[in-house]
């Protein structure tokens, strides 16, 4: 099933983690925009989140995007004022859209 443009309403932001040294001199763990790109996110239905459980947990979301190059599970998606982490990458229809299987990552 193809892909509707139509779809794709909301702004997210994919962030990839970076390494840092704080003034201390110790390592730390900070985010670096990625892309920012259209989506469509949906919560998980009952059979995906089983499907997906030893994934991504029992809850989650699936975020489908246009195809972009170099995604990996180790990013994390920001959408509104959630964090997502990405689970699992789906590539449907040609390489033309990506499907991310997250978990809301609670704070």
């Amino acid at each position: 099933m193809p892909l509707d443009a139509g779809e794709l309403t909301e702004r997210i932001t994919i962030e990839s983690p970076t390494t840092g040294q704080n003034e201390l001199g110790e390592t730390t763990l900070t985010w670096a925009t990625y892309a920012t790109v259209w989506a469509k996110v949906e919560p998980l239905s009952g059979r995906e989140a089983e499907r997906y459980a030893e994934v991504v947990g029992l809850s989650g979301h699936k975020v489908t995007i246009r195809a972009l190059s170099g995604l990996t599970t180790s990013m994390r998606v920001l959408y509104r004022s959630r964090t997502l982490e990405i689970g699992a990458i789906n590539e449907y229809e040609r390489r033309w859209y990506l499907e991310l299987v997250c978990t809301e990552k609670q704070t």
